[in-house]
């Protein structure tokens, strides 16, 4: 059964790589390793970088259990070096991926809600959603420095 979830959670990265690159993205797929990696994609477009977990939902819930120390360890600190964009995508049983900013699971966790259940992910934004929103940091105006 563990091979059969790891090769479902290689199939969902590839895909979520290709998606990104269909809309302008820079997607890399972070190599599996012994020690484990602490993300699964790394996706950049209009110098917006984003670090994304990709999880494969088989019963439409997410324990929050499945995150691991290294990837909250990696995405605080990556979120301590200035970079504010590190999600978890989701994907479940239908098909339909969901985009969940990691400080929205921080907070979950600290009110000690142990998973997101399927009636809850439509609180979340889909993958349509996230990407209309990430449209919005590429059509900013650029920040004068004074």
């Amino acid at each position: 059964m563990k091979q059969v979830n790891k090769t479902m959670g290689n199939h969902f990265e590839e895909e979520l790589c290709e998606l990104l690159a269909e809309q302008g993205f820079w997607a890399h797929n972070l190599a599996q390793n012994q020690v484990g990696q602490p993300a699964d994609v790394l996706a950049v477009r209009d110098n917006i970088a984003v670090l994304i977990d990709c999880k494969v939902c088989s019963n439409n819930r997410f324990p929050l259990s499945r995150i691991e120390p290294n990837q909250e360890a990696a995405m605080t600190m990556w979120e301590a070096q200035g970079n504010e964009h590190c999600y978890f995508a989701m994907k479940l049983n239908d098909g339909q991926i969901y985009m969940i900013h990691f400080d929205e699971l921080c907070l979950r966790q600290l009110y000690g809600q142990g998973s997101i259940t399927e009636s809850e992910f439509p609180e979340y934004k889909t993958f349509q959603e996230w990407l209309e929103e990430m449209d919005v940091y590429r059509n900013r105006e650029p920040i004068e420095n004074p």
